[in-house]
């Protein structure tokens, strides 16, 4: 016994050698070692459903686009209390706004007639900010726009419908101004950029028709309504008739210095007279004119110019008073300058990064590209010249056969008018436009079904291939064909 207890004695006594030696002993953690808080702060999904909101058929899902919740439920649901359903970060609590009010999912009631701004909270405290957009409408509809939003990074768009005679969807989507949170509305102007020429094409045809005009009056020809106010032009442009202008068919050369002086930086700060003295006094030709489709927004500048001069009206006054407001149009005007000067429910314009939205003279471009107006306006305007009984029309059947038959030289162009699309648009006479901070699309049907789609913005990246100007109309056409709509005039 005597020696076991030695022999015990020296194995500890090494044992505690080896210790006091640094080498190191891995003991066990403790089990109840506090986690560490979580830090996810996301809302992953969000819904209405039926078994919380009492007459809803069928799950209205969110679309997120960008920090915002797009959910679109029935027409006529009441959307003033609602519940909704949604998912978050494990851990994360949910609260209204500011306040320290909690939101339940499947529990708290919401007024979702207004934008609803939720904080999301982390379990460290970290914060994140999401909005829910709530409109009555068709879901099927609204994420197609949805969907060519996010895809080419658009803040704000607008679409109106109208079908034979009356207004039968109309919303906004996304936001106006997204730094005040103002959502679109179907109130709001947009720009119109090249769409603007419809609107002079159409008071070209006003002044033919009260005889004033004609298509083949020629304005720089001696005798012509602009010769005495450009008489240095280079020879030629006597040749030029109003079809001429009125068909991009100028025959002026497509290398000319500068090409598009209307948004040249050489001609910045000019008058539009300035601008086409500057641009006239150097364009050659190419071609004879009435014989080639070259697309000029300095025609429409002349066109402009030339109702002026027949009229002795500012060419705003005389499209408003003689085009837009017979046809019921009253928001059909020339665009603001800048942001600081925009008129009420004139929405603001984003350009891509490098790009001004606010950097052209847009009374300059007037008659060419200045004009903006509401997509509900848009399609008012289409339902006035269709030529069918749903709604009063402001010219003769006559005046709209000129209008929409394309020129011999180009089947794809009418006065003023695009038509004959390759694959697209089926008997439709529609046009676009583009600027920076615009992107739009008025389709007028030949069936009486007219569309208006316009952004508050645009990009020159592509989507999978795609630039945005083919693809919106790629959308406007599916949203063209898409007649599953509701039937109440909101013209009413």
């Amino acid at each position: 016994m005597k020696k076991f207890l030695l022999y015990l004695s020296a194995i500890l006594l090494a044992s505690c050698v080896m210790v006091s030696c640094g080498e190191k002993i891995n003991t066990p953690e403790p089990d109840d070692k506090p986690a560490l808080p979580k830090t996810g702060k996301e809302i992953t999904s969000m819904s209405f459903a039926p078994s919380n909101n009492a007459g809803l058929t069928a799950v209205c899902t969110g679309f997120l686009l960008f920090d915002t919740y797009n959910i679109t439920v029935p027409v006529g649901y009441n959307i003033g209390k609602m519940v909704a359903t949604f998912k978050t970060s494990e851990g994360a609590k949910v609260t209204l706004g500011n306040t320290t009010t909690e939101v339940v999912s499947g529990e708290t009631e919401i007024d979702f007639s207004k934008l609803v701004h939720l904080t999301v909270t982390a379990e460290n405290g970290q914060k994140k900010y999401f909005y829910v957009d709530v409109r009555n409408g068709v879901a099927a509809f609204d994420n197609k726009v949805l969907t060519f939003m996010r895809n080419y990074n658009l803040p704000g768009m607008s679409v109106s419908v109208a079908d034979k005679g009356k207004l039968v969807y109309s919303r906004g989507y996304g936001y106006a101004d997204k730094e005040n949170r103002e959502r679109m509305d179907r109130g709001h102007m947009l720009r119109l950029a090249s769409v603007s020429k419809t609107f002079c094409s159409m008071s070209i045809q006003r002044l033919i028709d009260d005889g004033k005009l004609s298509l083949t009056d020629r304005p720089f020809a001696d005798g012509g309504l602009l010769a005495e106010d450009f008489p240095e032009i280079k020879a030629g442009n006597e040749k030029i008739t109003i079809r001429n202008l009125l068909e991009h068919q100028n025959g002026w050369n497509d290398n000319a210095d500068p090409w598009d002086p209307m948004f040249s930086s050489a001609t910045n700060g000019m008058t539009s007279d300035e601008t086409i003295e500057y641009a006239l006094k150097r364009y050659n030709f190419s071609d004879e004119p009435g014989t080639t489709y070259n697309y000029s927004n300095l025609g429409y500048c002349i066109l402009g110019r030339v109702i002026e001069k027949i009229t002795g009206m500012e060419y705003e006054d005389y499209m408003q008073q003689q085009v837009a407001e017979p046809a019921g149009a009253y928001t059909v005007q020339v665009s603001s300058d800048t942001k600081a000067n925009r008129l009420p429910m004139e929405c603001v314009f984003y350009a891509p990064s490098g790009y001004n939205a606010y950097g052209k003279n847009m009374k300059r471009l007037d008659s060419c590209g200045g004009l903006m107006a509401s997509t509900d306006d848009l399609v008012r305007v289409c339902s006035a010249i269709d030529g069918l009984d749903g709604y009063p029309e402001i010219f003769p059947q006559s005046t709209l056969d000129r209008m929409f038959t394309p020129s011999e030289a180009y089947k794809r162009y009418g006065l003023g008018w695009r038509m004959n699309h390759s694959s697209l648009l089926p008997g439709c006479c529609y046009h676009t436009g583009n600027i920076n901070g615009t992107a739009s699309l008025m389709i007028r049907g030949g069936d009486g079904h007219h569309i208006a789609l316009v952004n508050n913005s645009r990009t020159y990246d592509y989507y999978n291939g795609t630039s945005l100007d083919t693809a919106q109309i790629i959308l406007g056409d599916e949203l063209w064909k898409f007649r599953s709509l509701p039937t109440e005039d909101l013209f009413e």
